[in-house]
């Protein structure tokens, strides 16, 4: 998808590079390695929200866009992206305890790679802090995908412990849900208004 823009919630934010291969044993490890992590996601989580809600206030009553918590969303959404992706056993690769700010993945995890869209030259237009509204009819589809997201990676946490092997198609639908979890995600920031994200995967 080279010939999208940089802002085209079409391309792949969520990159996974990494062998489909994984040592069988893993899925019996990988959940107890994640638990630091685990931990650290509650608490990034209680106040990622918090953090959005004053990004979204701030949008609404200045009509620019705040880079100092647009930076700390995406670290967020970073630091989940690679910590549960090694919880499901995309890499074997431990992810590191990386705080980096900012939309652009800095490389320090290969396996995994998130870069999401930059904060937009021109300031989008007030009416953009309804997208958070508009998108309900994607929460809902992506609430189903989820459901089936969750089967899937049940499924492949088993294929793995008894072949060594994630079967391709299974990883492949859990990178195609995560990069449609990432338009949305970056219509509901308001980095991207451009267009209506499309449904599905």
């Amino acid at each position: 998808m080279s010939d999208l823009s940089p802002q085209s919630t079409e391309r792949d934010m969520y990159v996974v590079d990494s062998p489909y291969e994984i040592a069988n044993w893993r899925p019996l490890v990988q959940w107890i390695l994640f638990i630091p992590h685990g931990v650290i996601l509650q608490a990034l989580r209680a106040v990622e929200g918090v953090v959005f809600f004053i990004y979204w206030l701030m949008f609404l009553f200045t009509g620019t866009l705040n880079a100092g918590l647009y930076g700390f969303l995406g670290m967020y959404e970073r630091y989940s992206s690679r910590a549960t992706g090694f919880l499901f056993g995309f890499s074997e690769t431990y992810p590191g305890f990386d705080f980096t700010q900012g939309p652009a993945d800095n490389g320090s995890y290969p396996p995994i790679r998130l870069d999401l869209p930059e904060l937009p030259v021109t300031a989008p237009p007030r009416i953009a802090a309804a997208n958070i509204v508009l998108a309900i009819p994607h929460y809902v589809v992506l609430a189903i995908f989820g459901i089936g997201a969750a089967v899937v990676a049940v499924i492949g946490w088993f294929a793995v412990l008894f072949t060594g092997r994630w079967p391709e198609g299974m990883r492949d639908f859990l990178v195609r849900f995560a990069n449609y979890y990432y338009r949305v995600w970056a219509y509901v920031s308001m980095v991207h208004t451009a267009e209506y994200p499309r449904f599905g995967l």
